[in-house]
């Protein structure tokens, strides 16, 4: 068993067949760990970068694949180099690539030359945005093969997610009667007041680029009503990019909710493995009172159910909208490993205040700003929802 490196964008492209079929026969597949979204992000957020992806082989077959790139992080006082998930921040999910039919000896294996890797060349691994339920995940929280290593955990945030039952009326009878009652009655007055609702796929490459500028229209109309910072330039070139790619292989859900023919809401969604992802929302705030967005998602629901999809992911945050559907929630974790010395802990601490301070940073004040009070709103309807139930 043998480590190598990938760090030009060439060996990248061309592992493209080898890389989807492993994940394919990895128990951890994820669409934020497909080919496809990691190689578009690299092309549009490596400035400053190093590609550093481990790809692990045994017998010439590859067994593992860590999407990894090396960081610098700066502050007044320290500066650190830190290898880390390709996809870091628009990916809901990290984590590595592992073959699912390996056995415990085979996994000892190929952590323990990880480990080797990692103490030869002195380097710090971040590993975000690890769900809690992930093989990859628990082999690094079990720390069997790190007697040489510090390993800190840090629990990032949740995600939410609703296992998909066999019938609408199944998702209905889980929800309290107040908010299944709100759910028709905004259904009824909006049929009622603008018109019929009609929900709408788009499936055909044709009409992409168009739906998906209105999805970005509704997009904004709906950041602006919440006062919240709008997308980057570069991450709205990014995400139509990559929903383009995900949409040739299928893995795109692009949803509407039209009323009386305009859109009134709409859902970049996407799907791998049985999994609908939902990703990024949109809406017009006309219709904010009659919670068009919970009525898109009775849609999508709808729609699960009929092709025998298995689970309806939300994805992180914990918005209350989440908890009135009664969704089931797993933690996103954070994993650093790095040489074990009398300094970890407290080295562990600073890079923790770095990564925060890293990402303050990305916004202007008044973002920032906005981005707290939302926060704060948040947690505030959690908690009168919580208190409800």
């Amino acid at each position: 068993m043998k480590i190598r490196e990938i760090n030009c964008v060439d060996e990248f492209k061309s592992i493209r067949e080898t890389w989807n079929d492993l994940l394919g026969k990895s128990r951890d597949k994820n669409i934020f760990l497909t080919w496809e979204w990691l190689f578009k992000w690299w092309e549009y957020f490596s400035n400053n970068k190093k590609m550093q992806i481990l790809v692990i082989e045994d017998q010439d077959d590859i067994i593992g694949i860590m999407p990894l790139l090396c960081s610098t992080y700066h502050t007044f006082l320290f500066s650190y180099n830190v290898v880390e998930n390709i996809g870091i921040n628009l990916s809901d999910y990290g984590g590595g690539i592992i073959y699912s039919d390996m056995d415990d000896n085979q996994i000892n294996k190929m952590f323990n030359l990880i480990k080797y890797y990692l103490n030869y060349n002195k380097i710090i691994i971040r590993f975000d945005q690890l769900p809690d339920n992930s093989k990859f995940f628990k082999i690094l929280h079990n720390q069997s093969f790190c007697d040489s290593l510090f390993v800190g955990e840090k629990k990032t945030g949740v995600s939410s997610y609703l296992p998909v039952q066999s019938s609408l009326n199944d998702h209905l009878n889980k929800l309290s009667k107040k908010f299944r009652k709100n759910l028709r009655r905004g259904e009824k007055d909006i049929e009622k007041n603008y018109g019929k609702i009609e929900f709408k796929k788009i499936l055909t490459l044709n009409s992409l680029d168009k739906n998906l500028k209105d999805f970005w229209s509704l997009n904004q109309k709906k950041v602006n009503h919440q006062n919240l910072p709008y997308f980057t330039k570069t991450q709205m070139e990014f995400l139509t990019e990559v929903s383009k790619e995900l949409a040739n292989n299928g893995w795109l859900n692009l949803s509407f909710l039209d009323v009386n023919g305009q859109h009134a809401s709409v859902v970049l969604g996407f799907e791998y493995e049985d999994r609908y992802y939902y990703y990024q929302t949109g809406s017009d705030p006309n219709y904010s009172s009659y919670s068009i967005g919970n009525i898109h998602i009775l849609y999508i629901l709808e729609d699960l159910i009929s092709r025998g999809l298995k689970e309806f992911d939300f994805l992180r945050g914990d918005e209350a909208y989440k908890l009135r559907w009664q969704s089931l929630l797993r933690s996103n974790n954070r994993i650093v490993m790095m040489p074990k010395s009398y300094i970890s802990k407290f080295q562990f601490k600073i890079l923790n205040w770095i990564f925060l301070y890293d990402e303050i940073k990305k916004h202007n004040l008044i973002e920032n700003y906005k981005l707290y009070k939302y926060k704060i709103k948040q947690i505030n309807e959690n908690e009168k929802l919580k208190n409800k139930i």
